[in-house]
């Protein structure tokens, strides 16, 4: 029950410091958080299994920045939703393969930027604050795993 506590505890801060962050970045970008879908589910993803491959720091960062510039370059072109669904979920999971960055979760941020349809000024904006979340949801789930006592977060770094 002791550890179950913890757990909630540190999930709760940690979760509570992600989204004041997300409400910092905001600004006048309407589309922030539709980007932090997908660096939540990786931080319950790494807080649950930070054994996995797809769960070390180096790979969780490279799926990031990866399908960030596919996705948020690939929602500047004016194609319809399907057509660019279609092309991001193929060519972000074919890279993601490629170079050893598959992180399930960062499957979803190319449709996450589709779904916001970004113009070339704000494309920038959003993959600088893509990144930041990735970083604050990896050192919050490495703090978390700290905190918690029984896991070592991160084990390997790629």
């Amino acid at each position: 029950m002791r550890k179950l506590l913890a757990l909630v505890g540190a999930q709760t801060v940690a979760l509570t410091v992600i989204l004041a962050v997300s409400g910092l970045l905001e600004g006048d970008l309407s589309f922030v958080h539709t980007l932090l879908v997908p660096p939540l589910v990786s931080f319950g993803l790494i807080v649950a299994q930070p054994e996995l491959p797809g769960s070390r720091p180096l790979r969780v960062l490279g799926a990031y920045a990866l399908t960030g510039f596919l996705g948020i370059g690939l929602s500047l072109l004016p194609l319809s939703g399907i057509v660019l669904g279609a092309i991001a979920g193929a060519t972000a999971l074919f890279f993601m393969y490629l170079l050893g960055v598959l992180h399930a979760p960062a499957f979803a941020v190319p449709f996450s930027a589709i779904l916001a349809g970004y113009v070339l000024s704000d494309a920038p904006k959003a993959y600088g604050i893509l990144m930041i979340y990735t970083v604050l949801v990896i050192v919050m789930a490495a703090v978390t795993n700290r905190v918690l006592g029984y896991r070592s977060y991160p084990d390997k770094w790629w």
